[in-house]
Parts: structure tokens; sequence; C-alpha cells
């Protein structure tokens, strides 16, 4: 399945701690530079050194970087891992116990070093200070450090929010502006399923119409659906191509009813499918074969087969996109797009619908 720039994808899981450019890296080491300076005239355990100044400040250097860097890392990970305003006391509560053990060990092995190879005897009160004042700098950097991670991912989401309001209420728009009175077109479908009601074919096309339509109007104002509902209307859909296509398209939906009570967003299904059909030739010397399946009860999936149009439909801007700020707004999960072995595949996370 071909997309154009609409229809594009970011296959970033989330939110990401703020990566360190040059300017940040210039400024961090200036930073440990000088605390690791400040440190050996402070701290009482260097006063009495005797392997000189050079060999003291090479140790708390490479102390003040190790808890400097270590400290970033156990941030970072620990905003990868839970969610910085579902998972709020796990989140510190994870990060406060990793950040002292991280500490007491960085510390362990200086004092071991400071002990062993700058000949220096430290007393229990020096080596409590060392301790203390190595927790207090890691926990002041850390704090600057979360906050700013939480201001950028808080003003993220905002600028989320407002971009995907901004979306919604166009689509909304779009709607009013295009949509016909529904009841007048569901009593034309009633009438014209009476008129071809001797055509099995004929009256299953139009019903098929008349459900996906009926179920877009019911939909319109929903977040999420019961995958049982969407699959329904894709079947409908997928019906009305093949009445087009024929043997030229070829759908395979294996979803266990177990599966089920999951929910997804609203005609995602359809969409994909859609795209599908729109980005690849059709024909009986390349039919297009989709599969519609679940993998690990995790994820709903839908894989084609790729083999790309040359004249290439217009993309209505509806697409990959629209379902992926549909997830992370919804659920902060992102979909997965993978294009492999002339195949392609879209992999929408299941979860559970709020009542």
């Amino acid at each position: 399945m071909k997309h154009n720039a609409e229809d594009s994808i970011y296959c970033d899981p989330g939110f990401e701690a703020p990566r360190a450019n040059l300017r940040e890296i210039i400024i961090r080491f200036v930073s440990i530079t000088i605390i690791s300076l400040i440190s050996i005239f402070v701290d009482s355990a260097y006063a009495h050194a005797e392997a000189g100044l050079l060999q003291a400040f090479i140790v708390s250097f490479i102390r003040t970087a190790l808890i400097w860097n270590g400290s970033m890392l156990i941030i970072q990970f620990a905003i990868g891992r839970y969610s910085m305003f579902k998972e709020t006391f796990k989140l510190i509560a994870f990060q406060v116990f990793a950040l002292i053990i991280f500490v007491l060990l960085v510390e362990f092995g200086e004092i071991y070093t400071v002990e062993n190879f700058l000949k220096i005897q430290l007393s229990r009160s020096e080596k409590s200070t060392l301790y203390i004042g190595s927790l207090l700098i890691t926990f002041m950097i850390s704090a600057i450090y979360a906050s700013t991670s939480f201001f950028i991912q808080w003003k993220e989401n905002l600028l989320r929010t407002q971009a995907l309001e901004k979306a919604n209420l166009e689509a909304r728009y779009d709607t009013l502006r295009n949509q016909v009175n529904p009841h007048f077109l569901f009593n034309s479908l009633n009438t014209l399923l009476m008129l071809v009601n001797d055509n099995p074919v004929a009256s299953r096309y139009v019903e098929s119409i008349s459900e996906i339509m009926r179920y877009m109007v019911q939909s319109s104002e929903k977040d999420a659906v019961l995958l049982r509902d969407e699959l329904k209307i894709a079947r409908d859909y997928v019906f009305i191509q093949q009445s087009r296509f024929g043997d030229k398209l070829k759908v395979d939906f294996d979803i266990p009813e177990s599966c089920y009570h999951f929910a997804i967003p609203p005609l995602a299904l359809q969409m994909l499918l859609e795209n599908a059909i729109k980005h690849n030739v059709v024909s009986k010397e390349n039919p297009l074969t989709v599969k519609v399946f679940v993998h690990d009860n995790q994820f709903v999936v839908i894989e084609n087969t790729v083999k790309a149009k040359l004249d290439r439909e217009p993309s209505t801007g509806v697409g990959l996109d629209n379902i992926r700020n549909r997830y992370l707004h919804l659920t902060g999960k992102n979909i997965q797009v993978k294009q492999e072995n002339g195949k392609f595949m879209v992999m929408l996370p299941l979860f559970e619908k709020s009542i």
C-alpha cells in the first residue's frame, strides 16, 4: 500500500526525553568541570590529599560525570516506562529509588578510589559528607531535568490536543457541508431496496451501503467502537468493493469472537481497506490480497500485498495520519506500520472501551 505525504506516519513510540545537542553537551561538560573543582576544595575528604590536585580533580570529575549522566539516563528510562500524567506516583517512586541506589554505588566507588589510590583515609563523617553531598547534587540536577522534561511533554500534549481539536472541527464542518439529510438517503435506499428485492446481489449491495451510511452517522460522535461493530461494517465495505472487482480483490477476515469486546476508533478498518484499494493495482494479473487478523490479542492487523499504481488517485488526506492522531489522543499509544517482503502491514492497538 503506497501512501502520499498526507498518509504519512511517525513511528515514534511516544514522548522522548530531550536529546542532547552540541550546546547542551558543552554546558554539561562545563557544569561538571565546575562542580568537580568546587568539590575538591569544599569536600573535607580531599582537604589532605597527598596524591596531588590533578589526581583529586580526576576522581572528582569522574564521580560528577557518572552521577550527572547516569541520573539523566535513569530519568529518561523512567519517563519512557511510566506515564508522567497517568502514573505520576510510580514515576517519582522509581526515580527516587533508582537514583539513591545509583548514587550510593558511585560514592562507594569514589570512596574506594580515594582511600586506595589517592591514599586518603576517610573518617565516618567524611564519608557521610560525600554521600549526602552527592545525593543533594543528584536530586538538584534531576529536579531541573525532570521539570524540563515535564514542561516539554505538557507543551507537546497541549499542541497535539489543539491540533486534534482543529482537525475534528474541520472534519465535522466538511461532513456538515457535504452531507445530505440522512433520513432522506435512508428512505431512498429503502425504496430502492424494494425495487430490487428480486435480485439478491443488488439487495445485499443496497443493504450494505445503507448499513455503512447509518454506521457513519451513528459513530460520528464516538471516539471508540467495539471491534465487533467495526468488523461488520468492514465486511459490508468489502462486499461493495468485491461487487466491483470480483475475484481480483480477496479479503480474509480472521478475528476470533473472544476479541470482539475490544475497541478501536470508528471506521479505522474501513479507512485502511480503502487505502489498500486506492493505492494498489487491483487486476486479474495482480489481484489484491488483504488479510485482517489479530496478533497476540493486542493488535488488529491489516496486511495487504503491494503493487503500487502508476497513476495514483489523489489523496483525501484521511488516512494513516488521521488514525494515528486519534490513537494518540485516546490511548497515548501509536500504531505500527511495516513494509517488507512485498507486503504492507498496519497494526492497530486494541484497547478496552470505557463505559
